[in-house]
């Protein structure tokens, strides 16, 4: 019959389950920062379901798990006795001031030592008594994946530490002793004193150490090395030569090894487990090179398929009776062997009755809260409908002063456009009522006659008169004074003023010496198709009364007094 149990060792890169005497073995690839990948994830979800094979209608049972000594801390508190409600609270202050990270970012669990001076419910007018409590603590992280993986397998997940797990793989654990335990890339030494973990401590030392020195030794591959291992486990060496050298590999391996464990324990008896501490003479050979009369013995258990001494131990300790010895990690404040909660069948019961109320409810409900959703909705539109006028009136005075701002800027373009290469500007006055004066020097008179021919074809000036026009003095250049008229905005709005796409782009690509402000030669056609302006003869102004315009106060011209408004 299989056990209602299943106990389950997680390693760096290996899962280890026993479920009665079935067992399983998977790897596991991790990413750079430690988590699972998602391949690995999957595949371990789809093989533990398969190895629970766990029915729906089934209750939930317990799956203790193992993790690794990496990132564990182990600390010996002492606390004053007090009543077991309080006793919590203490704790986790205490946890708070001696642990880097708070309590709610750390998975731990205690576990009293000894017998208190009194018991936990007495009251706590007993002044000076005290208590001693062992608290395991790692990372809130490192559990909460694998909790994930089995309860989505439909298992309560328990952890503890695989290193204090392996002591109890004896029916009649040994009290003052260390336990190493030799895996792939490092070793986990823990020691005890009196039946009570001292310290956790992770070495850097595993059977890739012995492999890499067999390597190096020989020269071979480490394929080759690998295999040579596993033959030297199974007695054989091969050829004397290559056995010598394959010993003397081992022992340069495991003097480092005697040495990493010198510095952490000093004690007479070291008991071994894993399958690289299965080698031949291992155990010997490591006790020689520790000194001081150390033994080191080889935790011997029947071998199969998910076995190991942390699962071997789980199975001891959570036996009736040895509960106490436990210490699990819980994301919150617990006691020593800390409860789960158990399955509540009722609790699915009442939540499918819920549910089945609600169901029939809804269509009963669905009328008074559309009802109420409508008149909020009925209630904002009415608010709305008032701002319209606001809206109306703001948008007609936008559009009104769009309507009517003087074209500065446009006839600003069309004089920069039409202005030949060499021209200088003086002096240039506009007004709201569309005079435009502008004083300035061009080349000769040619220039002259092509920028107000410009201006006319532009379609935007109804009148463009040359005032006045006088040579330099060093006959270099023309003076000349130029006015002009632009059109009422009704006969504006055809035309499209503005520059092209590709004047644009001409003026991107423009060169870095250029001059600043300098135009490309630009063809001064009609814009948007419109029909030129028919010149007068001779090159005259249209007929009309002409008034001399320029910037009141100018020194350059005449001032004319301020016009006033019809």
């Amino acid at each position: 019959m299989d056990s209602p149990h299943v106990y389950i060792e997680i390693r760096q890169s290996s899962l280890k389950a026993l479920r009665g005497e079935a067992g399983l073995e998977l790897p596991l690839e991790r990413t750079p920062s430690g988590g699972l990948t998602k391949a690995c994830r999957e595949k371990l979800t789809i093989s533990l379901h398969g190895f629970l094979r766990k029915d729906v209608w089934q209750p939930r049972f317990r799956a203790y798990c193992a993790i690794g000594a990496r990132g564990v801390s182990l600390r010996r508190l002492t606390l004053p006795a007090t009543t077991k409600e309080d006793l919590k609270r203490l704790l986790a202050l205490q946890i708070e001031s001696e642990f880097p990270l708070p309590p709610d970012a750390l998975a731990w669990g205690y576990r009293q030592i000894g017998s208190p001076s009194i018991t936990i419910g007495r009251s706590k007018d007993s002044s000076g008594a005290k208590q001693e409590l062992l608290v395991v603590a790692v990372k809130k992280e490192v559990v909460e994946e694998y909790a994930e993986i089995l309860s989505e397998c439909g298992v309560v997940p328990v952890f503890t530490v695989a290193a204090l797990a392996r002591r109890h793989a004896w029916q009649h654990p040994p009290q003052t002793c260390a336990l190493l335990d030799v895996g792939r890339n490092y070793a986990e030494l823990v020691s005890f004193e009196n039946g009570v973990p001292l310290a956790v401590r992770v070495l850097p030392w595993g059977g890739e150490s012995i492999t890499g020195a067999i390597t190096d030794k020989l020269g071979v591959s480490r394929d080759e090395a690998e295999e040579l291992k596993t033959g030297l486990a199974q007695g054989h060496s091969g050829d004397a030569e290559r056995g010598v050298k394959i010993q003397a590999a081992i022992d340069a391996a495991l003097d480092s090894l005697a040495g990493a464990i010198n510095g952490h324990w000093t004690g007479q008896k070291v008991y071994l487990s894993g399958r690289s501490a299965q080698l031949k003479d291992f155990a010997p050979r490591l006790a020689g090179r520790l000194g001081n009369g150390a033994q080191c013995e080889l935790l011997d258990f029947a071998p199969g398929e998910g076995r190991s001494a942390a699962v071997l131990g789980l199975r001891t300790m959570t036996a009736p009776g040895n509960e106490t010895a436990l210490v699990t990690l819980q994301s919150k404040p617990t006691n020593g062997s800390a409860a789960l909660a158990r399955p509540a069948p009722w609790k699915w019961a009442a939540l499918a009755l819920g549910l089945a109320i609600f169901t029939l409810a809804l269509p009963y409900l669905e009328a008074p809260w559309l009802k109420w959703r409508l008149s909020r909705r009925l209630k904002a539109i009415q608010a709305d409908r008032g701002r319209l006028v606001t809206i109306d009136r703001e948008l007609d005075f936008v559009r009104h002063l769009k309507q009517n701002q003087p074209p500065y800027l446009d006839a600003l373009f069309l004089l920069a456009k039409a202005a030949p290469p060499g021209s200088k500007l003086d002096s240039l006055s506009m007004n709201r009522r569309g005079d435009l004066a502008l004083r300035g020097s061009m080349k000769d008179g040619q220039q002259v006659v092509g920028f107000r021919s410009k201006l006319i074809d532009s379609g935007f000036f109804a009148s463009v008169a040359v005032e006045e026009q006088t040579p330099t003095p060093d006959r270099q250049k023309v003076t000349v004074r130029i006015t002009a008229q632009w059109k009422a905005a009704n006969y504006r709005q055809s035309l499209s003023i503005g520059p092209t796409a590709e004047e644009i782009e001409k003026a991107k690509n423009r060169p870095k010496d250029a001059p600043p402000g300098a135009f490309p030669p630009m063809d001064m056609g009609p814009p948007g198709g419109i029909p030129m302006m028919p010149a007068m003869p001779g090159g005259g102004a249209m007929p009309g009364p002409r008034k001399r315009i320029s910037a009141p106060g100018s020194p350059m011209m005449p001032s004319l007094p301020p016009a006033t408004n019809p």
